[in-house]
């Protein structure tokens, strides 16, 4: 299926809107609960920079085209101005630079939201590391594929001769894509000690089940992503199209378990106040003093794997040894107080 520049433009738009609402409703949710300001807050300010540096670049080239254009699209114009190729070439590159930037960021958020509630798990947290690891190594091998798979770079931009399969950027391409995949699959290794851990009820496997599907549905996104770009000659068209169905697909996956389960605390909360007041005081609730810290889902390993400990409650309730307490039905009731040397008769 062929698209043109008007068609990727357009869906471009779309994607990029969805994708900084969905940033920015986390950002919205962040400040209205007063939560301090962590890495995954400029991690998403980052990210919001990125996608929309990209759709500003994704414009310019798509209007001004690209030597990959001319030498593989029949339906690209035979007049062309070579300059405005040039530059059309030149912002290729940069935008599957930010493409990449804003993908890795994503991961890295995911990252993030996944060794919280993996807190206190061995396994995932080995699982962490080498996600972290991979995650540094695939960025700059992506990037070192895209300015280097023409050598020399000029290559980008030549017309004639013919410079060759370099212009299609396929290596950039399937490293990439290989690498997006290989990271997902890492990213649900981390998630799968979550079900073996402890029993849990049925909404919570649920809301885990639903973490492996988004998961793998951004998987294969990159598949049809990769697929298509190969079925229609690495068009520019194309593969800035689903370039941007996969920023707008990973975008959700890596924000919606945050911005559910935000939600879910301030719902609780909301409801919580509303039954202490008896629903008696109707007036608007005001923000929460500090932010309640909870994940999308009980996600207490941490605590399913600490020993239990006799609690002070229960070390206060427990009676000294050698004291006996008799039974609630062995002490009269009395209406007048006895004092209390006639009390302490009934604990020896």
């Amino acid at each position: 299926m062929s698209y043109d520049s008007p068609e990727a433009q357009h869906v471009g738009y779309a994607c990029a809107t969805l994708s900084v609402f969905i940033l920015a409703s986390r950002l919205a949710i962040s400040r209205w609960r007063r939560e301090p300001f962590d890495l995954s807050f400029f991690l998403v300010v980052l990210s919001m920079l990125v996608i929309i540096a990209r759709t500003v670049i994704n414009y310019y080239y798509l209007k001004f085209g690209t030597a990959n254009d001319v030498l593989h699209d029949p339906g690209f114009p035979e007049h062309h101005d070579t300059s405005r190729l040039k530059a059309g070439s030149i912002l290729v590159l940069f935008a599957r630079v930010l493409l990449t930037a804003g993908l890795w960021l994503q991961i890295c958020l995911l990252l993030l939201f996944y060794s919280r509630i993996t807190s206190g798990i061995n396994w995932a947290g080995r699982l962490a590391t080498i996600a972290w690891i991979t995650t540094g190594l695939t960025f700059i091998a992506v990037v070192l594929a895209t300015f280097l798979e023409c050598r020399p770079i000029s290559l980008y931009w030549q017309i004639d001769p013919d410079p060759g399969y370099c212009v299609r950027a396929y290596v950039q391409l399937l490293i990439q894509g290989v690498a997006n995949i290989v990271i997902d699959l890492l990213l649900l290794s981390i998630a799968y000690p979550l079900i073996c851990v402890r029993k849990r009820s049925l909404s919570e496997y649920f809301s885990l089940y639903t973490l492996f599907a988004l998961g793998t549905f951004c998987i294969v996104v990159t598949v049809v992503r990769v697929a298509l770009i190969f079925d229609e000659d690495s068009s520019q068209n194309t593969r800035s199209l689903w370039a941007s169905v996969q920023m707008f697909v990973s975008c959700f996956v890596a924000n919606a378990p945050t911005v559910y389960g935000s939600l879910r605390v301030v719902r609780r909360k909301r409801s919580g106040q509303r039954s202490e007041q008896g629903y008696a005081n109707t007036e608007p609730l005001s923000r929460p003093s500090r932010p309640e810290v909870e994940s999308w889902m009980k996600m207490d390993e941490a605590i399913a794997l600490t020993p239990i400990t006799p609690s002070k409650r229960d070390i206060l309730n427990t009676p000294p040894a050698g004291m006996t307490v008799r039974e609630e039905s062995d002490i009269p009731t009395s209406r007048h107080y006895a004092g209390p040397s006639s009390l302490a008769s009934y604990a020896r």
